[in-house]
């Protein structure tokens, strides 16, 4: 019986190995962030901060809809920041039949501004959320203000440099300082440049069956044993 070769073999130990792996992929419930260069426009932004310096605290409120249901992980925004105490916060809030911001879901404090605004392409990152959970289809607010209502930070939100628009809600009265934007008189600004912002889930996905992992693996052994062929030909 001829004996099988070293290249068969080690196929076949890549094919059985494989059936192990489960298939990763991270989930995008919204994102209007831009790559390299591009990541958001510079120098233009919604003001965000405390009374301290802009004479009224400013809250922002971005509108967006979630693309998938599941588990959020992390929380991309692309703030820049101007001066005074670099300290806000941000919230996620379920979308009320009056569109506006009605149950908070998750809330994040003290988050710190790494990026000046007007330059690129920081982004503040709040990692390992748990417990917050979307809904495709339905609709959200990321609301973002000073910790402290009299804070001297003045921020601002970058707009997205993809083009996406929406609803964009601006408070500066009503607040509860360091509610997340619970209690907030709202203004709301149709069809507005929203600001740069992504939702994401951990990995995940569906796990193909162990049948088709053998198919593959037997499907790369057919196409390498061929390729091998042609080469000692």
């Amino acid at each position: 019986m001829k004996k099988p070769s070293v290249w068969s073999l080690s196929l076949l130990a890549l094919a059985l190995c494989a059936i192990s792996l489960p298939a990763m992929a991270q989930t995008t419930f919204f994102s209007d962030l831009g790559t390299g260069n591009d990541v958001y426009q510079e120098g233009t932004g919604w003001t965000m901060g405390g009374s301290g310096t802009l004479g009224n605290f400013v809250y922002d409120a971005n509108e967006f809809t979630a693309l998938a249901s599941g588990s959020v992980s992390q929380i991309d925004i692309g703030v820049g920041y101007v001066e005074g105490t670099n300290s806000f916060f941000a919230a996620l809030y379920e979308a009320g039949n009056n569109g506006l911001p009605s149950t908070e879901i998750g809330q994040w404090n003290d988050l710190t501004i790494t990026q000046s605004f007007g330059g690129c392409c920081g982004l503040v990152s709040i990692t390992g959320i748990t417990g917050v959970d979307l809904t495709a289809g339905q609709s959200y607010f990321l609301v973002i203000g000073p910790t402290d209502n009299g804070s001297t930070l003045w921020g601002a939100w970058n707009l997205n440099s993809t083009g996406a628009s929406g609803t964009l809600l601006q408070a500066q009265s009503g607040c509860t300082s360091g509610g997340g934007g619970a209690g907030c008189s709202w203004s709301s600004f149709s069809d507005s440049t929203l600001g740069a912002f992504d939702v994401l889930g951990g990995s995940g996905g569906t796990v193909p069956e162990p049948s088709s992992f053998i198919l593959m693996g037997t499907g790369l052994l057919g196409i390498f044993g061929a390729a091998r062929r042609k080469i000692w030909r």
